[in-house]
């Protein structure tokens, strides 16, 4: 009953708001984040997180902590797993709970009955294809291992689809892919399986979820350029059902002025079922430019000259709507998680190479 009403809570919040509240009325910058991995204070991105017992707990993550934007600076990424109760306040006091097998950033989490399942993502070893849950007990991470993806799998993305968990698009083994895959939660011995690939182009960084119990959504993601051709953005989205094996493409978001609205590099939950939040991104007209005509100073503008996506959305099956826009959530590669004390974002890019180490609340209220 109390996650009934927390979601019911979160969707009257949400859709009340509107475009035009402001930062001050809806959003609680919270304070606090990871410090036991150095480097990492300085806030990442392409985390994984999820509530368990319900407490916020984030895994892994990367960012450029030294020289940040000079051109020889290094990636690093993360193996912490980190913990916070919540409450109605603005303190989040992260507690190193364990380790991962191995630093991980841009696979995929879902929250599953009472854990968080890690999936695929890279390190400075390459892209990767194992599969992870973690449990806390007694105030400690407990890391499992769950069937392996049949290939390496990163910047891909995914969700629970009842006892479903399916992953789409990506790069898998090293190759721009419009794969998808799923795994029975309820017969892991029978593996990965692939159903169908989705219709269209290969979509890198796009964002996913549920619509209802048999159907699974995607959204967002660009083809990277190859064969001669530009890098191309996917503006549009596509559902799967289960029940007829077959794909609908379907319309993406537009913003507040009804233009279309690029949600790649963004972040997805389901409120329920088949309600889906999406917020953040990067901004279509900028990243095409940069992909597909480089300059020698794109890393040096500021923040705002991204224009990444300040716009908060909800989709369902009526179709797509604009809740709410903030700098606040104008973030690319950010983790999107829910407690009962609210809907959290963490990290994420600001502009590329800088992260933010800020944990932003829509509170329930």
């Amino acid at each position: 009953m109390r996650i009934k009403n927390l979601i019911m809570t979160t969707i009257t919040l949400l859709t009340g708001l509107g475009a035009n509240a402001s930062d001050a009325d809806s959003l609680i910058v919270m304070r606090g984040f990871p410090t036991d991995e150095v480097g990492i204070e300085q806030g990442v991105s392409a985390c994984y997180a999820g509530r368990i017992d319900d407490q916020l707990v984030m895994a892994g993550g990367c960012n450029f902590p030294v020289n940040t934007l000079a051109p020889d600076s290094k990636k690093v990424y993360y193996r912490g797993i980190y913990a916070t109760t919540t409450d109605d306040g603005d303190q989040l006091n992260w507690r190193l709970v364990g380790m991962l097998p191995e630093p991980l950033a841009y696979g995929v989490t879902v929250t599953y009955d009472n854990s968080m399942i890690v999936v695929g993502g890279m390190n400075n070893d390459g892209s990767r294809g194992a599969v992870y849950r973690v449990k806390i007990v007694d105030g400690k991470a407990e890391v499992s291992t769950l069937p392996s993806l049949p290939c390496t799998a990163d910047n891909m993305a995914g969700s629970l689809v009842g006892r479903h968990l399916y992953i789409a698009g990506g790069a898998m083994d090293g190759k721009a892919s419009n794969r998808v895959l799923r795994l029975d939660l309820d017969n892991l011995s029978a593996g990965w399986q692939d159903v169908k690939p989705f219709p269209g182009m290969v979509r890198v960084q796009p964002v996913a979820g549920s619509m209802g119990d048999n159907r699974f959504c995607l959204f967002g993601g660009f083809a990277p350029a190859g064969n001669g051709e530009e890098a191309k953005l996917a503006m549009d989205g596509c559902i799967y059902d289960e029940t007829t094996d077959e794909w609908q493409v379907v319309e993406g978001p537009k913003d507040d002025m009804n233009q279309p609205l690029f949600v790649g590099g963004g972040a997805a939950i389901n409120l329920c079922s088949d309600q889906l939040l999406v917020m953040g991104g990067v901004n279509k007209d900028v990243f095409l430019s940069a992909v597909n005509h480089p300059q020698p100073d794109y890393l040096s503008h500021p923040i705002e000259w991204y224009h990444f996506n300040p716009y908060t959305l909800y989709y369902d099956k009526a179709g797509w709507k604009v809740l709410y826009k903030s700098s606040e959530t104008a973030r690319a590669g950010a983790a999107l998680t829910q407690t009962h004390h609210g809907l959290y974002v963490i990290g994420g890019e600001l502009k590329p190479r800088v992260r933010s180490n800020k944990v932003v609340k829509y509170p329930k209220r």
